[in-house]
């Protein structure tokens, strides 16, 4: 293959993905990357250390860090859904997109629910009973754990709605 050709491919695939962005379910993805960051701000999903007060249930990890790593995350998921848009050929496919789509919901909200889970319960339930206290690194098992349901939470989200939206723009772009 030449240059030139792989050259126009990854323009036209750019070109769709740019297209894909600027629709109403492109700008949806868009703003759901900002969720994960929006919740420093709006601080509807706690996020606070295990000395605060109220406690909470990091210990080492910063709530900066988790939003950050969560929201590149989501990123790679917008990027890596969308290379999927050649499955939309045969209505099986799609309808196999569309499962996807509720699958990756349902995923979102588990992930949701696990992270609240952990977050109100590592303390009562792992810490206090092993004793681990202050210093302690398998303190960063409760950190982990959190990071990877808040960034699983927000990208299954994310997932879900760039899934929703290839559906309803490039079968409709044919």
């Amino acid at each position: 293959m030449s240059p030139e050709a792989t050259h126009n491919a990854f323009i036209d695939e750019f070109t769709d993905f740019v297209k894909f962005l600027q629709t109403l379910w492109g700008i949806l993805a868009g703003i759901s990357v900002l969720f994960p960051l929006s919740n420093v701000l709006l601080k509807i999903i706690p996020m606070s250390n295990i000395y605060d007060d109220p406690p909470g249930g990091l210990a080492y990890l910063d709530p900066t860090l988790i939003t950050t790593l969560s929201t590149i995350a989501t990123l790679f998921v917008i990027l890596v859904t969308f290379r999927q848009r050649g499955n939309l050929r045969t209505r099986k496919q799609q309808n196999t997109l569309q499962q996807q789509a509720w699958i990756a919901f349902g995923a979102g909200v588990l992930g949701l629910l696990l992270y609240l889970i952990v977050y109100f319960s590592i303390y009562p339930a792992f810490y206090d009973p092993f004793q681990i206290w202050g210093g302690d690194p398998r303190r960063l098992i409760g950190d982990f754990l959190l990071l990877v349901f808040y960034g699983a939470f927000f990208a299954m989200l994310t997932r879900a709605f760039v899934l929703l939206g290839m559906l309803e723009y490039f079968t409709k772009a044919k």
